[in-house]
């Protein structure tokens, strides 16, 4: 009789257990499912220190800049947070090319990474001069285009200045991977000038090593730059991007965008 009992009761004891099983089993699909759910929705998006509109403290690993905030503003309407990494720009345009990271800050748009990238924008339009920095007391060095010909060019790698210099293979370039490193290598000698184009960018580097023996050249080239934001072709949220766009261009024509420049003290136009 008692293990007739038992075997009566095996039914139930094993559809008790099919429950438990399959609640605990539910529970953990669940959990997996709100675990991964967010992260689905993360933009990886490249920050590099570019002064005054990016700001970077590697000590801290702090990232400040009106980009930043308008790009998490933006993905917010969208759905989507943004997860930044501090990146020199020239692994930034590796990383776009290959898809690695999805959304790039400040990547002027050329014919050349159009087969890579999107533009997102633009949320802004500067025009700005470009530079060539040299020595104190050497301004009249370079007073044409053609006098580069006959000096050794410092330029960062991965960066655009403007068509003919872009192309020009007779000139004597010599990359650099950022403005510190630029900025090193202009005071121990290793070329005559450097192409700028963001000035306080650079005089924030040199400030920061101590060294102010510089000037710029009498010669100086007039540039239009629209504010993009780069987006690769190959990132895995390449479906959301018209989406992402019209809330960036929204923002800009609402005044939202020049308002967080103004947060920081900035003008998000610049003539």
């Amino acid at each position: 009789m008692y293990f007739k009992s038992i075997l009566v009761s095996l039914p139930s004891v094993y559809t008790i257990l099919c429950v438990l099983g399959c609640g605990f089993f539910s529970d953990i699909i669940v959990a997996a499912e709100v675990q991964s759910a967010p992260f689905s929705k993360v933009l990886r998006a490249d920050f590099r220190h570019r002064p005054p509109e990016m700001v970077l403290d590697e000590q801290t690993n702090t990232m400040t800049s009106p980009l930043k905030d308008i790009l998490e503003e933006a993905a917010a309407k969208v759905g989507y947070r943004v997860e930044w990494s501090a990146r020199p720009f020239a692994r930034s345009i590796h990383e776009l090319r290959v898809g690695t990271v999805d959304i790039v800050p400040r990547t002027i748009r050329d014919e050349e990474r159009e087969a890579f990238v999107r533009f997102l924008g633009p949320i802004a339009t500067q025009t700005r001069d470009i530079l060539f920095l040299v020595k104190a007391g050497e301004e009249a060095k370079i007073k044409s285009y053609e006098d580069l010909y006959q000096v050794t060019v410092g330029v960062k790698r991965g960066t655009v200045y403007f068509e003919r210099f872009n192309t020009d293979p007779a000139l004597r370039k010599i990359e650099s991977t950022d403005d510190e490193n630029m900025a090193r290598m202009f005071i121990m000698g290793r070329f005559d000038t450097m192409v700028v184009l963001d000035r306080a960018a650079i005089e924030n580097a040199f400030k920061q090593l101590g060294y102010d023996r510089f000037s710029y050249a009498d010669y100086r080239q007039s540039n239009r730059i629209e504010h993009y934001f780069g987006m690769s072709r190959n990132s895995t949220h390449a479906a959301i991007f018209d989406e992402l766009n019209r809330a960036l261009l929204d923002m800009a024509a609402s005044g939202r965008v020049k308002q967080i420049y103004q947060a920081y003290g900035l003008a998000a136009e610049v003539e």
